[in-house]
């Protein structure tokens, strides 16, 4: 019941990043408002980042002993995984600043970057899957998999949901 608490939480977490950004990146705004779009953006991440370690960390389940060399791993893949996020998040303003005049150009590159996005996630989680299980077991790392595609699924949906199609 707290995964599920939690994990609610991180959709609100996500959901509010997300309309944020779409709505004043998509309503022209003044340098001003660029810069509190990019405050109110970097402490929504800084949140959401803390929820999902509390989200991870209920799911997994580790035996304290485990939880050492676990969270020396998931550190520098929650690190990687933010320059991702933060391509992504680009992606996503760059969406909302056109999405009014949109061509088949920018649509284009919105599309091409946005699958390009999807092939570095999946690449750092087959990276990371293979440091989990040389640290601590396939078992442990199949479920840091489900866990982290469980996550992004509910991210993607919330994502989704939020942001128009292409006009």
């Amino acid at each position: 019941m707290n995964y599920q608490r939690s994990t609610l939480l991180a959709l609100g977490l996500s959901a509010l990043l997300t309309t944020s950004v779409w709505a004043q990146t998509s309503s022209a705004g003044a340098g001003q408002q660029k810069d509190q779009t990019q405050a109110y953006a970097d402490l929504m991440r800084k949140n959401l980042r803390t929820e999902k370690q509390s989200i991870v960390d209920a799911a997994m389940e580790l035996e304290a002993a485990d939880k050492a060399k676990f969270w020396a791993v998931y550190e520098k893949y929650q690190k990687e995984l933010s320059g991702i996020w933060d391509q992504r998040l680009a992606n996503i303003k760059k969406y909302a600043e056109n999405y009014s005049n949109m061509t088949d150009a920018v649509a284009d590159q919105l599309a091409t970057t946005a699958l390009n996005i999807e092939d570095q996630n999946k690449a750092l989680r087959r990276k990371y899957y293979a440091q989990f299980k040389t640290a601590m077991s396939a078992r442990v790392a199949a479920r840091f998999l489900q866990v982290e595609s469980a996550l992004g699924h509910l991210i993607d949906l919330q994502l989704a949901s939020e942001i128009p199609l292409i006009k």
